[in-house]
């Protein structure tokens, strides 16, 4: 299929799905062979080409037989400190061999003991590290397809099998806004990229798969990672849940990289400006905790005057099992590395700066275990979805999978009950005022005399950024800055501007992320507690009388942001 077939949109879908990583092209292959006719997939970039899914090491947790899966539940739900959506993390475990055994017949390889045959049990058969934080968890490395390793292997794999299927692909092209009516979807407004084209798109169902949010902090390949699912959803009235969970990683200001884990299990330490280790101080592991102790443990280092700057000391790992599993991980990190050394900068060698890096927002649309969402038809899947609000290795890939699946099976078996939308007009000649609106806002930055994109992002790192917000939080910190937020949406957001096409893309994302901002602010606010990746400096413990629930956060029928709790069964 060429790049001028991928561009030719009809005007409705069965199904239509939103992102191209891990979930969404699993949500399409599943559509289609879930039954439906007609389905498509939508991306802000190029098709499966630049998604996080893409870029990451491709580690995945699969339960294998042989696995006690009631232990890998309960051992879970315990590392998500009483969050987890146990019902979610059963059938994501249960039925994770399945998936493994179909991206096998796919030509997926993962890493193998040597010596070990298809006689060989499963959890006997592969090279399976632990999930960090985890005691029996355990994540699969390394897959390969053809030529490729990491998760571009995993993606090529999958690319092939949406072509195989006729997926019909639109690149390039982001989508704006969502359209309902009757109580459900109808399809979406999106803009094209490359020529600042305005484009209505009728669906049966939609599944939205656009990952999460990061801010464009600076944590490695997250850069187009900018909530637009979470803003897509909130302004069609659905619930979102756990947005108060925003992890922070570690990584180098200077250069990107991946395996801060992998690189303090076998032998890198975590130092302060003098090159003393801390993070033991805070707790019994060390720099073997799990990432938000870290970072925690940094922002009160700073506090004390003990940093900035932090240095990653990986000297001691020349030679070592370090060296080998930073260069085999996959991704982009053997050639990261390589490119690194051909500039002058030998990771080895001698300390790195090493910073807090805003990873993730891990929140996501509240579905139930169909991964349907409070509106009709409209489905999420992978980290558009909420599941959980802790981030652990090779967890993140085996929940998209499992989402993308089911999501893309639920939205075939709603579009073949429920039928074409009453209402599947372009917005110019629906006659739904509400449709019209959309469709303008659309391009309504293009040609604006007012501030660019850029600048305001800056106000909102300078605003969420800080680690009085961003880790360590408190009333008064949150509060702040939610005034800040609001400050830039009410003003700044109104008067953004848009010379051209692709500056017309990141006014709709900077608009996404000051929206992600507020809903971050707002729930942080409301869990007076500490736990996991949300610290109260003013509420320090957890609290499991009062705060074993989900906040959850919707649009309310004035435009106000409404928040709910939800107990954990």
């Amino acid at each position: 299929m060429t790049g001028r077939a991928e561009t030719r949109v009809p005007t409705h879908y069965d199904v239509l799905v939103v992102g191209s990583g891990f979930a969404g092209l699993w949500a399409a292959i599943s559509a289609v062979d879930s039954g439906a006719e007609t389905v498509g997939i939508i991306d802000k970039g190029a098709i499966a080409m630049s998604s996080q899914s893409k870029m990451s090491a491709g580690a995945t947790v699969y339960c294998l037989p042989g696995d006690d899966l009631d232990v890998w539940v309960e051992e879970y739900a315990e590392a998500q400190s009483g969050l987890s959506r146990r019902d979610f993390v059963r059938e994501i475990l249960a039925s994770s061999y399945d998936r493994l055994r179909r991206l096998e017949e796919w030509g997926v390889e993962y890493e193998r003991i040597p010596g070990a045959t298809e006689a060989t049990p499963p959890a006997e058969r592969y090279l399976r590290l632990p999930s960090r934080g985890f005691k029996n968890v355990k994540m699969m490395v390394r897959p390969r397809w053809r030529k490729r390793t990491g998760g571009s292997a995993v993606i090529a794999a999958m690319r092939q099998q949406v072509i195989r299927r006729r997926v019909q692909r639109i690149p390039h092209t982001l989508v704006t806004a969502l359209l309902r009516d009757d109580g459900r979807v109808t399809g979406v407004v999106a803009v094209d990229r490359r020529s600042a084209e305005p484009m209505a798109i009728g669906a049966s169902a939609v599944v939205l798969a656009a990952s999460d949010c990061s801010f464009r902090g600076n944590y490695a390949c997250a850069d187009s990672v900018t909530g637009d699912a979470f803003r897509l959803a909130y302004d069609a009235g659905v619930r979102l849940s756990n947005m108060e969970f925003l992890c922070v990683n570690t990584g180098s200001p200077k250069f990107g990289f991946e395996g801060t884990g992998i690189a303090l299990r076998y032998g890198g330490k975590l130092v302060d400006k003098d090159g003393r280790q801390f993070v033991h101080h805070y707790h019994p592991e060390g720099d073997l905790a799990e990432v938000s102790v870290l970072v925690q443990a940094m922002a009160r280092e700073a506090g004390k005057g003990n940093g900035p700057p932090f240095f990653l000391d990986l000297s001691g790992g020349r030679g070592s099992f370090l060296e080998v599993a930073l260069d085999r991980m996959g991704g982009f990190m053997p050639i990261n590395i390589a490119r690194l050394k051909e500039c002058g900068t030998d990771i080895f060698d001698e300390p790195q700066e090493w910073v807090p890096a805003v990873q993730t927002l891990r929140g996501g649309v509240r579905t139930d275990t169909r991964c349907e969402s409070d509106l009709s038809g409209l489905f999420a899947a992978g980290l558009s979805q909420a599941v959980d609000p802790c981030l652990f290795n090779g967890w993140s890939s085996m929940r998209a999978m499992w989402s993308g699946e089911r999501a893309g099976k639920s939205a075939a078996e709603f579009a073949a009950i429920a039928g074409r939308p009453r209402s599947h007009e372009p917005p110019r000649q629906s006659g739904n005022p509400d449709h019209s609106e959309k469709f303008a806002t659309a391009t309504a930055p293009l040609g604006r005399k007012g501030a660019p994109a850029d600048e305001i992002l800056e106000k909102l790192h300078e605003t969420i950024f800080p680690w009085n917000v961003s880790i360590l939080k408190s009333e008064k910190s949150l509060g702040d800055a939610l005034s800040s937020v609001e400050s830039i949406r009410d003003e700044a957001l109104c008067e953004i501007a848009a010379a051209d096409p692709h500056e017309l893309a990141k006014a709709h994302e900077t608009a996404n992320m000051i929206s992600a901002a507020e809903m971050f602010l707002r729930s942080s606010l409301a869990r007076t507690e500490s736990r996991t990746d949300h610290f109260r400096e003013d509420f320090p413990e957890t609290d499991n009388v009062n705060w074993l629930k989900w906040i959850n956060l919707r649009r309310g029928e004035k435009g106000a942001m409404e928040l709910d709790t939800e107990t954990v069964p």
